[in-house]
């Protein structure tokens, strides 16, 4: 539990207003939902076949969460952030390793240094269609002192100053467990398992795509940029429009949003059902900075003493929560203190990589472009035949349209007439979200009348 750090009760209803802000993490939600056919209990009630009845699915969890979620805070504006492709973070770490990686060679391995990690390196064997196969052994910080020695190392270079094809192939070394051997930025999630038929380099476009189709069915707008992830757009909408709307709420798993600080925003627990309560925003990312982020394989902070900040580059630590938190105690100035004791670098990578508001400033033009145009036009006869969703959910969507739901009613006929949400009626005639989430986990495959999602053929 990260300091000042607090989980409410799951909640089952919520005060509506009159202009809330709905902020979706789309990746986190769709992952969710994703794993959640892979539990024991539905393994045994699923049954699933096939990729496509996976993403009949997913599609049908998703479609139904965000109308649990239209159900519990009946917002205004609805925003999917999605995740590009080709986001900012990747690159910047390679630039960084490639001033701050060491690489030391003799006649058999490759030595590959970056912060406290080493690894010995050396090819194997080369497969027929051209796949290179390699031996890689840690090597325990005690042991390093031979690199030092030019008459056991033939050549020393920074990564950067290597030819790009060998750059490229060590960016893509891996320890037998799947790490890689150089800290590419979120490089660990590739050798997670994917328990699933669908191949996830397809799904994890379907999702996006998904997203874009059932979005003018909620009035909502799917916003993703290529060169930004989707916590990035997140963090840019809430700061563009919270200070328009009577709150914001963000619904995520990340606890990196938790940053945030601004006083009309909550952030919503798509997986406990519950806001999470960060106290002290500025000291939570003081302390993540530090310790780094293991779920986006980002390092704390190596060589440095938690107790005087000092660089020790024979102390082969990472900080991480505790340590990270017992130095903040100790040092009220950290970046001060890593200016003077040769850390700063480390210091201002994290900073980048985890503060959302160092997002380079290309990056926030195109972002603050992509979150500023208007609202689409919503046709009065919405698409449901394009979202390949069941009949049920479509009822779903004809019944919260008829008391008066924001986002399931003309823009035009809501800003005219807030008063056609009728609040009182909908709590006695509907069930409860807690009994519409609890349902919404099964789909009668027998029943489904609509095919036709983005880029799949029934």
């Amino acid at each position: 539990m990260q300091p000042g750090y607090l989980t409410e009760p799951r909640v089952t209803s919520y005060p509506y207003v009159g202009n809330r802000l709905v902020v979706i993490d789309w990746a986190s939600l769709s992952y969710h939902l994703m794993f959640s056919m892979k539990t024991p209990a539905a393994k045994k009630t699923l049954g699933l076949m096939g990729a496509d009845d996976e993403l009949l699915r997913w599609r049908n969890m998703m479609f139904q969460r965000v109308l649990d979620y239209i159900a519990l805070f009946n917002p205004r504006q609805l925003i999917f952030a999605l995740e590009g492709k080709h986001a900012w973070r990747k690159q910047f770490v390679k630039d960084y390793y490639a001033e701050h990686a060491d690489v030391y060679v003799d006649k058999k391995y490759y030595y590959v240094c970056s912060d406290n990690y080493a690894y010995a390196v050396r090819l194997l064997s080369t497969d027929e269609d051209g796949g290179r196969n390699f031996e890689v052994t840690p090597i325990k910080a005690k042991e390093r002192d031979f690199l030092q020695d030019p008459t056991k190392i033939t050549a020393h270079r920074k990564l950067g100053k290597l030819p790009k094809e060998k750059q490229e192939m060590l960016w893509d070394i891996t320890t037998d467990s799947g790490k890689p051997i150089l800290p590419a930025y979120k490089g660990q999630r590739k050798s997670k398992d994917w328990p699933f038929f669908v191949e996830k380099s397809y799904w994890m476009s379907y999702k996006d795509e998904f997203a874009k189709e059932i979005a003018p069915v909620f009035r909502a707008r799917a916003i993703g940029v290529d060169c930004a992830e989707g916590d990035d757009i997140v963090y840019a909408s809430a700061m563009k429009y919270a200070p328009h709307c009577d709150d914001v709420i963000i619904i995520t798993r990340d606890s990196d949003l938790s940053q945030i600080d601004l006083p009309n925003l909550k952030i919503f627990n798509h997986v406990s059902e519950t806001f999470t309560v960060c106290k002290y925003p500025k000291a939570y990312l003081d302390a993540k900075v530090l310790s780094g982020d293991t779920s986006d394989n980002i390092s704390g902070m190596a060589f440095v003493d938690e107790k005087t900040g000092k660089f020790k580059p024979g102390k082969a630590n990472q900080l991480g929560e505790p340590t990270a938190i017992k130095l903040l105690e100790n040092c009220s100035a950290v970046y001060d203190v890593a200016k003077e004791n040769g850390w700063a670098d480390q210091y201002m990578r994290n900073r980048t990589l985890i503060d959302l508001s160092m997002v380079p400033q290309d990056v926030k033009d195109v972002i603050t472009e992509a979150i500023s145009a208007p609202e689409p036009e919503v046709p009065d006869d919405r698409p449901m035949e394009m979202t390949g969703i069941s009949s049920a959910r479509a009822s779903t969507v004809k019944q919260l349209r008829s008391f008066g739901f924001y986002l399931l009613n003309n823009k035009a006929d809501v800003d005219r007439d807030p008063s056609i949400f009728k609040a009182d009626v909908y709590r006695k005639e509907a069930p409860t979200l807690g009994d519409k989430v609890s349902e919404q986990e099964l789909v009668d495959f027998d029943n489904i009348d609509m095919f036709s999602g983005p880029g799949v053929s029934f």
